[in-house]
């Protein structure tokens, strides 16, 4: 739907700018002056400045959501908080949310309404939580747990980050080596030896051989690499890429665990906030993104609202591993099925962490392994040559 920023009175005095939803600019005005507005201008706004306006960081996300929590927490109204946080926020982006939200607040619309004209910035998960904050008087609380979630979530993505930096700095580095030895150095030792008329040993030839086709056609090459990732982009394989992931050694594991602790994490925090079983497993879905675990967990979903128990949902899909049926088990007969799933989402974190730790140990001499290798046979098969002239000259 187009939106419309409008400049309008709204009393003797009051004149206020904001932003509207409408399919039409008259519907625009037709909505603003049945909610007591006088429009001096509606414009619409273009769809190419929506477009180029950056995406709010989860790390940005989290430190609204802590720093709101906090300002709930000393008592202040939730208008009021909103005010402070927009007056003080640097963040251009998330400042002219922050005021969209903070005006339909004011015109009487709650949070969470508030929240869902967003939906690129704030997730189902994030509005159904403060749903449930809002109906059980306990806002902060929510949004308290909301931060702990996602400064969770950019941990998790932080240190699997910093686990592949250095190995992928090694592996740019070494493939930058590759490309100079084969696009510069290699062709003018290849016409210094066919010059010499001597009989070139095999590794040399197929070195060489290498070298000439990368540099006779390198434009066929970008041109099928960009056509894969335009035909990635296009087709959306997500399902086998992602099924893909699940069978790599130590990654598929660390994903598996990552995505389990996922589960487990954000079922527990909906189910702690008293969404509903049902409510709570469909966002868990959302929540998910490897494809082949997000269809099981929707799976799930379906069995449960058919009768089944949650343990016995779970137990039918191969993703997910005994402990977390036993966990669910525990819980539902115990009426504490929130701090099981929790315990579960901890376990699976700790595991995660292990495994982090473990692939980048790999990683770095796997990669010196290989370019080693790699560099080691384009020298030997230069230098090659050389000791054959020379025992030749002997």
């Amino acid at each position: 739907m187009p939106h419309f920023i409008y400049k309008a009175k709204k009393g003797p005095k009051e004149i206020i700018e904001s932003k509207i939803e409408a399919d039409s600019e008259a519907s625009a005005i037709k909505q603003l002056i049945q909610q007591g507005y006088y429009p001096i201008w509606v414009k619409e706004v273009s769809s190419v400045t929506v477009q180029k306006r950056k995406p709010v960081k989860a790390k940005d996300l989290a430190i609204f959501t802590r720093q709101l929590s906090e300002l709930l927490d000393s008592g202040l109204a939730l208008y009021e908080a909103l005010n402070i946080i927009e007056n003080q926020i640097e963040l251009p982006g998330l400042k002219e949310i922050i005021k969209g939200i903070r005006e339909k607040v004011r015109d009487g619309n709650t949070f969470s309404e508030s929240l869902k004209d967003y939906p690129r910035v704030f997730s189902n998960l994030y509005v159904n939580l403060v749903r449930s904050g809002e109906a059980g008087s306990m806002l902060r609380d929510v949004l308290n747990n909301i931060a702990d979630f996602l400064e969770k979530e950019e941990d998790v993505k932080s240190r699997v980050l910093a686990a592949l930096a250095y190995p992928m700095l090694m592996l740019i580095v070494g493939a930058g080596t590759i490309f100079i030895l084969t696009g510069f150095v290699i062709p003018k030792l290849a016409n210094m030896f066919v010059e010499m008329g001597e009989a070139l040993p095999l590794p040399t030839r197929i070195l060489i051989g290498f070298s000439d086709f990368i540099r006779n056609y390198w434009i066929l090459l970008a041109i099928f690499v960009v056509g894969f990732v335009f035909f990635i982009a296009k087709t959306k394989p997500k399902g086998i890429i992602d099924r893909f992931k699940l069978k790599l050694p130590i990654i598929g594991a660390l994903v598996k665990d990552s995505e389990l602790a996922r589960f487990s994490r954000t079922l527990s925090m909906l189910l702690k906030n008293g969404v509903a079983i049902l409510s709570a497993l469909k966002i868990t879905s959302d929540v998910i993104e490897n494809e082949v675990i997000k269809n099981e967990t929707l799976r799930i979903y379906n069995d449960v609202r058919e009768g089944s128990s949650l343990a016995a949902a779970i137990k039918k899909n191969t993703s997910f591993p005994q402990f977390i049926v036993n966990m669910a088990t525990i819980g539902e007969e115990g009426g504490m099925l929130d701090k099981t799933l929790f315990k579960a989402a901890k376990s699976y974190e700790l595991e995660s962490d292990r495994k982090i730790k473990i692939l980048s140990s790999l990683l770095e001499p796997a990669i010196i392994l290989i370019m080693g290798v790699v560099v080691g046979f384009i020298v030997i098969s230069m230098l090659l040559p050389v000791f054959q002239i020379s025992l030749t000259a002997h």
